[in-house]
């Protein structure tokens, strides 16, 4: 997709964008809101109710798992005469066009099942085929600008919402905010809000000992290190590596550009003697939030920190630390510590348990049962999954049954892997309900019925291949027949060099305008929509 049509989407997903917002404008009374209890969900909640407080309007916020028909009943016979869904709800428009005599905002950038109501302004990017590189704390940063172009200081709460959602690319020292999500982040930068840096992506840069970084390190995970404070204590000595200036413990910022060569290039060996697939990939962009020191240094620390609170339950505190309630500060370092430990611990418990993974032709299976909580799966897959080689699934017991989430990398998506459709149609089978994206999704399914799931899901997994190959190599013949005709035509009129040329300056000129349109669509954030 190049930048013109990009632009051209966005302008639709904006103007819809403003139509929610003069719904709003409208109200009078207070408005109800159901949001999911990620960071995600959380930092779209942020903004919305920031936005919503500045244009003097009352609401009634709750953060939950998952849209139920109990929620909707409720809806039907409460007094609230607009309701407002964030990051949840496309996927349920079946239930909330049950609706009919309320009007419903949905702000969301998952795949959608159904068509919306009449009475629903449907704010969701894949309407306008651009479902990639936005969560849906950058969609409502964009009904926060439709309400208020001033509103561009929310920008930073959005870019934690990305990257809490994992809205961020893998591919080696690239691995950053893309897309409509880098317009967002141009936003954050120019309020001096945010300030983008490259280095080593571990957790704590600027307010965590160096020590109690390595061992809080998740993702990149460091083989032998992360979980364990006296080893990583003993592999900072073996390196050389001082803990403390003076009385001081030493943060991965006061780091020298030497030291940190040295760090990364020890992080790196252990990862190979481990076999991680990807083992140098511990860089990336570095987000330095610039009026939050108290809080976190970077909006990497600052999206765990919101999403530890959601996870646990303890929502409004997220909420709260977002829309700048320090007071919440204390709470959440004591939330954030737990969450931590227990994510550790399920990492830990995955790979010193290796019986637990089912090894399938198309995918691994890691059946943990209780040892992982339902609410915590998702992110501990999200981080295995970056040292498989196939694509991941994780079962772990809920309370509706047994929560199931799913992982692949970006090759396989380029080789047809779509995990949200092999959610939605293998729950769907059960009775229950699943979705997502192409890359990362979830579900539920009965107990016992764990066997069956992975059998449909190796079938669904073969048929995508098969398909895609066989599009791959009709496309090759195809390419094989043009480029036959080609040569032929090039033989009959004797011009092979003249028109090899000249259709080599084209293709420059083209790759040239392209890329300068896709640099002036880059790094002016979103002002040709919305202004300065």
């Amino acid at each position: 997709m190049d930048s013109t049509e990009i632009v051209g989407k966005l302008s639709l997903l904006i103007k819809r964008a403003k139509l929610a917002a003069d719904l709003v404008k409208r109200q009078k009374k207070a408005i109800r809101i159901l949001a999911h209890y990620d960071a995600d969900g959380l930092t779209s909640s942020s903004i919305v109710i920031k936005a919503l407080r500045r244009e003097g309007k009352s609401f009634h916020l709750s953060n939950i798992k998952q849209i139920r028909n109990d929620y909707i009943e409720e809806l039907k016979n409460s007094k609230y005469e607009l309701i407002i869904f964030l990051d949840f709800g496309s996927g349920s428009l079946e239930k909330i066009n049950e609706l009919e005599d309320k009007d419903v905002i949905l702000i969301d950038h998952h795949q959608k099942q159904g068509e919306p109501g009449p009475r629903i302004i449907f704010v969701n990017p894949v309407d306008f085929g651009i479902g990639e590189d936005i969560s849906s704390s950058g969609v409502s940063y964009l009904f926060a600008r439709a309400l208020d172009p001033s509103n561009k200081d929310l920008s930073e709460i959005a870019i934690v919402g990305a990257i809490g959602d994992a809205q961020i690319g893998s591919i080696g020292k690239e691995w950053g905010l893309m897309g409509i999500n880098k317009e967002i982040l141009q936003d954050a930068v120019e309020t001096k809000k945010i300030k983008k840096t490259k280095g080593l992506r571990i957790w704590g840069r600027g307010t965590r000992p160096i020590h109690k970084a390595l061992e809080y390190s998740l993702d990149p995970y460091i083989p032998g290190v992360s979980g364990s404070e006296s080893k990583a204590v003993q592999f900072l000595k073996e390196i050389g590596i001082e803990l403390k200036k003076g009385a001081e413990w030493r943060t991965l910022s006061d780091l020298s550009t030497e030291e940190e060569k040295k760090l990364a290039s020890a992080i790196i060996i252990e990862r190979i003697h481990s076999k991680h697939e990807n083992p140098d990939w511990i860089f990336g962009d570095i987000y330095e939030l610039l009026d939050k020191k108290k809080v976190a240094s970077t909006a990497n620390e600052f999206a765990t920190m919101v999403n530890a609170c959601g996870k646990t339950g303890k929502n409004y505190t997220g909420i709260g630390i977002c829309v700048n309630d320090l007071q919440s500060l204390e709470e959440v370092k004591k939330i954030l510590e737990e969450y931590r430990r227990e994510l550790g611990s399920g990492i830990s418990w995955i790979y010193s348990n290796p019986e637990a993974t089912i090894k399938k032709e198309h995918a691994n299976y890691v059946l943990v049962g209780s040892k992982i909580s339902e609410h915590l799966i998702s992110n501990v897959i999200s981080i295995v999954s970056k040292n498989q080689d196939k694509v991941l699934f994780g079962l772990a017991d809920a309370d509706d049954g047994v929560k199931i989430s799913s992982r692949c990398g970006e090759e396989d998506v380029k080789k047809g892997i779509n995990l949200k459709e092999i959610m939605e149609a293998s729950t769907k089978m059960f009775g229950c309900e699943g979705g997502g994206h192409k890359g990362a999704a979830g579900g539920t399914i009965p107990k016992g019925k764990e066997a069956e799931f992975i059998s449909i899901a190796e079938g669904l997994l073969s048929s995508m291949k098969s398909v895609f190959l066989e599009d791959s190599t009709e496309k090759n013949e195809e390419e094989g027949k043009e480029s036959n005709i080609n040569n032929q035509t090039d033989k009959d009129y004797g011009s092979t060099e003249t028109t090899r040329k000249g259709t080599a300056g084209r293709t420059k000129g083209t790759e040239s305008s392209s890329s300068s349109d896709s640099k002036k669509m880059e790094r002016k954030g979103l002002v040709q929509y919305f202004g300065s």
